[in-house]
């Protein structure tokens, strides 16, 4: 007998075919779901090896830079000075070292010897890796190079990275760029013979000038390589405050030093577009310059000139009056002869002893960095003859010798900075005019001329903190400030109106923003000018170009310290005093 399926009930033929078409579905989502776990398992892991080689480069990054503001990790090889701002060479014989660091010193002085490896042992990094299992490889610009002795760089925040990069990234105004080579692509050869080949690592980059490279978004058959750059700007946002930092402790003691001898800080060389040459940093007197930039050449002559007598008021003793002087140098000897009113020998008065001041100056030692006279000594007994032309043995059991035989008037010597150069002064009390004829001859010995203060000229090793200042040539954006009252010829130092707000008639302090404590009481200041900011063009002749905020204005006595992350504004002030 034949059963038949009821009205509205399933065969077995027709369950046989949905439980197919269930596997069947089962086995597409499955398919799908495995693809899409094997496509994410992918990106995962190509994400994961992106991440290993930029990681690696940025430990670089970091370590090169670190290195540029390090003066220790600079001076691990050869013998020059600190140099803000200098990159090493690469490392090309794969030992970890950088050429100019390594024995014998081998400067890469070449194109193609300014791409190697990353020099990890002479930066103090990790023997880094990037996913691939190889080490980072490094370019660096010939401008940025520290100096060795087969060639010598200026180093500062106006020094432009000369290599570039194009492609999916583009920039310009690069010091140096990290790579991480990845896995040989189009026949590369790494063996031992070509470690050191650049086209056996790197893709897509001028091989004649190794100047301009090719960023590409994502590893492609013609190029794998990954890149990191270290822009100029990149590299002066660390090694600005760095070089902030030595000219405090550097420079600002060549003006507290030149103050403690002179009594005033130098005249500052009016701004223009800044020359290059040291010898060309010359104050200026007249007009006299209170606002510019550091005084500092070395090359400026010091020479005896212009003796004065000047008759102290009040001072001496009686109604004696100078009349008239006249004075000449020959060699080292300068000779005054000074007429002055009073009685004749024998009379009634024999007090009649003006006071005077001799003064003879150095010329432009008051601008720039001179130091004082070493051999100078106060004439205690120098000749000094009455109107006949001759001097008594003694008077008074005192030898003529002497400026004055009453009470202890003996000349004094000081130096002081003029505005018409720094002034050896004798002061003291001259005879009774009535023994001297009215007419007195005095003849003082001058020491040597005084050279330059010893920081200024001294050089590596000598002397190696102001020489990174002067041979990279960091004066040309150092601006410098004083108070009047603080110039050559300003208020006498010590007088409290020499720079004191409070007081009406003082010439006024200068104020600086940004800083802690009491703002408006500066007598000098430095202003380093970082690297140039958008729409500055140099070199000029514009301070604004320069400067910015309160310091492109200096008129006014008012400047401020960068304060924050520089975006219109990256200057730092050095505050001399107090």
């Amino acid at each position: 007998m034949r059963l038949r399926a009821r009205r509205g009930e399933s065969g077995p033929l027709q369950r046989g075919f949905a439980l197919i078409a269930l596997l069947a579905l089962a086995a597409l989502i499955s398919a799908f779901l495995i693809a899409s776990t094997l496509n994410l398992t992918s990106a995962g892991n190509s994400n994961e090896r992106e991440q290993r080689s930029m990681n690696a480069l940025r430990q670089a990054k970091v370590a090169l830079i670190a290195y540029a503001a390090n003066e220790q990790w600079q001076n691990t090889g050869g013998a020059t000075p600190f140099q803000p701002g200098a990159l090493p060479c690469p490392d090309r014989d794969n030992n970890g070292i950088a050429d100019d660091h390594d024995f014998p010193q081998k400067p890469c002085d070449t194109p193609l010897k300014r791409i190697g490896r990353f020099p990890w042992k002479t930066v103090g990094a990790d023997d880094l890796r990037d996913a691939s299992g190889e080490s980072p490889w490094y370019a660096v610009s010939a401008s940025f190079l520290r100096n060795t002795p087969s060639y010598t760089n200026v180093i500062n925040s106006e020094t432009l990275g000369q290599l570039a990069v194009t492609g999916s990234v583009s920039a310009t105004n690069v010091v140096a760029i990290l790579f991480a080579p990845g896995e040989a692509i189009q026949g590369q050869s790494r063996d031992p013979a070509n470690l050191n080949d650049p086209a056996n690592y790197l893709e897509q980059y001028n091989n004649v000038t190794y100047a301009s490279f090719t960023s590409t978004g994502l590893p492609s058959p013609i190029n794998n390589d990954r890149l990191l750059v270290i822009t100029q700007a990149d590299l002066m946002a660390t090694v600005e405050p760095i070089v902030a930092a030595n000219i405090e402790r550097d420079v600002k003691p060549l003006l507290t030093e030149y103050f403690s001898k002179w009594g005033a800080y130098p005249f500052a060389v009016q701004f223009a577009s800044p020359p290059v040459a040291q010898g060309s940093y010359l104050g200026t007197s007249s007009p006299q310059t209170t606002m510019g930039l550091l005084p500092a050449t070395n090359t400026a002559p010091f020479t005896w000139h212009n003796p004065t007598v000047t008759q102290i008021l009040p001072g001496g003793t009686g109604t004696s009056t100078v009349t008239s002087w006249s004075c000449s140098i020959s060699s080292l000897t300068v000779t005054c002869t000074v007429n002055y009113t009073g009685t004749t020998p024998g009379g009634t008065s024999n007090n009649d002893r003006p006071d005077i001041r001799l003064e003879v100056f150095v010329a432009n030692a008051s601008k720039a960095f001179a130091d004082t006279p070493s051999s100078a000594t106060a004439p205690g007994s120098f000749a000094m003859l009455d109107g006949t032309g001759s001097a008594p043995a003694t008077h008074n059991s005192m030898p003529y010798g002497y400026w004055s035989d009453v009470g202890s008037f003996e000349p004094t010597l000081t130096f002081v900075a003029q505005v018409g150069g720094g002034a050896l002064t004798y002061t003291g009390r001259l005879q009774n005019a009535g023994d001297m004829y009215n007419q007195a001859t005095i003849t003082v010995p001058l020491p040597a001329l005084p050279g330059y203060l010893p920081r200024l000229t001294n050089t590596f090793p000598t002397s190696p903190n102001i020489t990174w200042f002067l041979s990279n040539q960091w004066y040309r954006q150092t601006y410098y400030a004083m108070s009047t009252g603080y110039a050559p010829g300003g208020v006498p130092p010590g007088n409290p109106a020499a720079c004191n707000p409070p007081v009406p008639t003082a010439p006024t302090c200068l104020t600086v923003n940004n800083l802690p404590g009491q703002t408006n009481n500066k007598q000098a200041i430095l202003v380093l000018a970082g690297r140039a900011l958008d729409g500055q063009t140099r070199p000029s002749g514009n301070p604004a170009n320069y400067l910015e905020g309160q310091n492109a204005t200096p008129a006014d006595l008012i400047f401020e310290h960068r304060s924050g992350v520089p975006t219109s504004i990256n200057d730092r002030v050095v505050v001399v005093s107090p």
